[in-house]
């Protein structure tokens, strides 16, 4: 009888076997059921959803699939289930639907972050599926009017949570959304709606600024409203009602900011003119933009002021010339500013205005009591104006040189003052 000696074996270990590439026919209805299969083989029942999407995304790393070809295809499976039609519906010859999708999730931040969680993996290991999604997203963006609120609600979580992430480019999806009959519908309005305050939630009003900057909407918000309702009460009530009064806020500020650039481009232009348009016709088109726009008074001064000193010529000129040519433009365009600088605290606003002007530019920082004093020959500022200027209304940029320059004349105001008093006395 032969005894052999037995081989020893290795208990306990795993043996890894290569895994069988996965083949499909070159077409996207084969490409998606490929996706689908993977999914569903891959997910283990009870299973968290995120560990199941992370099996299946393992899978696909050895599926021989064309993804360059049919990169918005697999996003397409992960969003709705399989091939998108016409519609917003699943393409006819789809065999089977992937059960759990976006679309089928709860509509919420924590139900669908496990999909971003995939399609940062998916483009970490193929960097060229980022066009696949950007294309889907513009697909399900241009679908909205197909899907009911809930749907609508999915979609733009969805795509808060992807540019939270950063994983497409702004430019190459957002403009999708100035479509003119989803923007009337009021469709566009109820995604954006939602888009904001799902990535607000998660990063600052300064992301999101840069966000629309980048995907050239920043100066467009209110054409996302459907016509009729694009004034910026409409906005402010909209967005204020849901919850987003820091983006209210914002735009508020915006475009007043771009109605008095516009006031600057214009005023200077008129100003600077050969020849220069006449004072009342200057006049008029201030006061009218003033009214019809809402423009506070005291952005108003500033920029009448800014006007006049760009108009100015200073190169190769010295402080003195300098001086004369500032005096020479207060008295042609006296008018426009006495007709703006109405009342004491209008007159500290043009105070205000000069300091900081003299103090960011060093052709003008030993000039500013001249300035004031040619102000105050104009009638422009009064007693009352500087001395509340000098005594607790100047501005931090250059406080200490200018209260320290002024003085002399401030001294004179008081004595001037005094006198006053004695003769009526």
């Amino acid at each position: 009888m032969s005894t052999k000696e037995e081989r020893p074996t290795l208990a306990g270990v795993n043996v890894k076997t290569r895994k069988r590439n996965i083949v499909v026919p070159s077409d996207p209805g084969s490409f998606a059921d490929a996706i689908v299969q993977i999914f569903q083989d891959a997910a283990d029942e009870g299973a968290p959803l995120e560990k199941n999407l992370e099996a299946g995304v393992k899978v696909l790393d050895s599926a021989e699939l064309d993804f360059s070809r049919y990169a918005d295809t697999l996003f397409e499976v992960l969003f709705a289930g399989g091939r998108l039609a016409t519609g917003g519906n699943l393409a006819d010859d789809q065999k089977e639907k992937l059960s759990t999708t976006v679309l089928t999730c709860e509509a919420t931040p924590e139900a669908i972050a496990p999909f971003i969680k995939v399609f940062q993996l998916l483009i970490r290991r193929r960097p060229f599926l980022v066009k696949g999604l950007e294309a889907t997203l513009n697909k399900f963006m241009l679908s909205l009017e197909f899907y009911d609120e809930e749907g609508r609600k999915k979609i733009a979580t969805t795509a808060a949570l992807v540019f939270s992430n950063k994983l497409v480019l702004p430019e190459n999806v957002l403009i999708t959304l100035l479509n003119d009959r989803l923007v009337a519908k009021g469709t566009v309005l109820d995604f954006v709606t939602t888009f904001f305050q799902v990535y607000l939630a998660r990063e600052s009003l300064d992301d999101l600024k840069t966000l629309l900057t980048k995907g050239k909407l920043v100066n467009r918000l209110e054409e996302l409203m459907p016509p009729g309702k694009r004034s910026p009460q409409d906005f402010a009530a909209h967005f204020g009602a849901a919850g987003l009064s820091s983006l209210v806020e914002w735009n508020t500020q915006r475009e007043m900011e771009t109605k008095i650039a516009e006031l600057r481009e214009e005023l200077s232009r008129m100003i600077e003119d050969d020849p220069p348009h006449p004072a009342a016709e200057v006049m008029a088109m201030v006061k009218t933009r003033k009214g019809e726009q809402n423009l506070p008074d005291a952005e108003v001064v500033r920029v009448i002021w800014g006007c006049l000193m760009r108009s100015i010529n200073m190169t190769g000129k010295n402080q003195s010339q300098i001086l004369q040519s500032i005096v020479r433009a207060i008295k042609t365009h006296h008018k426009l500013l006495a007709a703006q600088v109405t009342n004491g605290r209008l007159e500290l606003t043009l105070l205000v205005t000069v300091q900081v002007a003299c103090y960011e530019d060093n052709r003008l920082l030993k000039l500013f009591t001249d300035i004031v004093k040619a102000l105050y020959g104009s009638d422009l500022v009064g007693e009352d104006a500087v001395n509340h200027w000098y005594k607790r209304g100047s501005h931090p940029k250059g406080r200490n040189v200018f209260l320290k320059d002024i003085e002399p004349f401030i001294k004179w105001l008081e004595e001037a003052e005094e006198e006053e008093d004695e003769e009526d006395e």
